[in-house]
């Protein structure tokens, strides 16, 4: 049996639609990615784990001087909850300490994503909450979403707990220029424990059956897209690369996982390795496959690994006549719980170029038309000509070991601090 682009993406068309972690919809994309396996001749099944999840019943915000309006908000999943807290409104921009001096007790707006090293900043100068925006001033309400996002526990349990929502940049900008000093806001939040799946095949090898070489992609998407890009482009080429080693079987022991939550901190891929870490010393390659099918984009593959490895991966896409900029380097998807644990691991990507590429958005989606079934095509037949020569070689020939560069870009990716 070969590959077929067009079958993996009549599968992708089947899945489009929105895949949030711990939801309905995530269990069913799963139980037939589940079925999609087991079409195939080869033993799957789905394991279960457990998330932090949040649920915001209502947010409000209302600015209350020297003018009075409401503004759309989404409150963040996990934040604290609060009936009612008035406090005057500061704009922290980057939180440079001159902003943070002045921030104790208020309500600060900062620019950009709340990531870790700013939300411990305004834990420590005690604000009263947190407003972030996103999007852009030129959008258009009835075009684009006001993102939902979420305190992760990376955030809650080294640093505690905070009150915390979200606007629209416009908004943000008219607050901002109209001189806002007061504001009134509300958030109903509440946090729990959900259910997230990875789903799991093996083929087992034929000469070389200690030897395992994974295959990963995650199949969760975000809040309002339907995440066509990002991943489910991933994960149908994973399917057929398992559709071809179940026909033509290989010399290693072969393992197809497809992740739940990796848009929530590489959670299904975290549960996998800490479930399956007596096995993972016989792993000698994890193979990723996040973002692929972008008509107009290029393709990248980024190796946790050694200068070694990025050589003879650089060759083989010469040789296969694959245009590839092949690089030592970390890459934000399920190959780092891999790599922190000593398995070397390559990236397949097509990022999608400037003004053609749309993610962790409604524009995700098979309306926009920026993806397709060729493009697509080029990563699958690039990872399948690398799994076809790794996967029966003679000798393995990539090195199992992390070089130590790529282990500290990991620790810190990780929130690991040097002693």
């Amino acid at each position: 049996m070969d590959v077929s682009a067009r079958r993996a993406f009549h599968l992708l068309k089947d899945l489009a639609f929105e895949r949030l972690s711990a939801s309905e919809d995530e269990r069913r994309a799963a139980e037939r990615l589940m079925a999609e396996a087991r079409s195939t001749g080869a033993e799957a099944h789905i394991e279960e784990f457990q998330v932090p999840c949040g649920k915001v019943k209502s947010a409000r915000l209302l600015v209350t001087a020297p003018y009075r309006k409401e503004y759309p908000v989404t409150g963040y999943e996990r934040s604290l909850s609060t009936p009612g807290l008035d406090a005057p409104f500061y704009y922290a921009e980057d939180m440079q300490p001159v902003h943070l001096q002045n921030a104790a007790g208020k309500i600060a707006l900062i620019n950009g994503r709340l990531r870790r090293a700013d939300y411990e900043k305004l834990q420590k100068a005690k604000v009263a909450a947190i407003l972030t925006f996103s999007g852009t001033t030129l959008d258009r309400e009835s075009e684009t979403d006001c993102d939902i996002r979420k305190l992760r526990e990376t955030l809650t349990e080294p640093f505690g707990g905070a009150v915390a929502l979200n606007l629209r940049a416009a908004d943000a900008a008219e607050i901002v220029r109209r001189g806002a000093t007061q504001m009134h806001i509300e958030i109903d939040s509440e946090s729990c424990e959900g259910t997230s799946r990875n789903v799991c095949a093996t083929i087992p090898g034929t000469e070389f059956p200690e030897e395992i070489v994974s295959f990963g992609a995650h199949f969760d998407s975000v809040h309002f897209s339907t995440g066509v890009y990002d991943n489910m482009s991933g994960s149908v080429i994973i399917m057929e690369l398992l559709r071809y080693f179940a026909a033509h079987r290989p010399a290693r022991t072969l393992k197809f996982n497809w992740f739940g939550s990796e848009e929530q901190g590489l959670l299904g891929s975290k549960a996998w390795t800490a479930a399956h870490k007596d096995e993972l010393e016989k792993h000698v390659l994890m193979v990723n496959v996040d973002v692929a099918a972008a008509t107009l984009g290029q393709n990248r593959a980024p190796v946790l690994a050694t200068e070694a490895a990025v050589g003879y991966i650089d060759a083989m896409m010469k040789e296969a006549g694959i245009p590839c900029q092949v690089k030592l380097d970390i890459y934000s998807s399920d190959c780092v719980p891999f790599a922190d644990n000593g398995v070397p691991a390559v990236n397949f990507c097509r990022f999608g170029a400037p003004g053609a590429n749309y993610i962790h958005d409604r524009r995700d989606s098979l309306r926009s038309g920026y993806i397709d079934e060729k493009s697509l095509d080029i990563t699958l037949q690039q990872t399948l000509y690398f799994a076809k020569r790794v996967v029966n070689a003679r000798a393995f020939p990539i090195e199992r070991t992390v070089c130590q560069d790529i282990r500290d870009k990991v620790d810190s990716y990780l929130f690991r601090k040097k002693d």
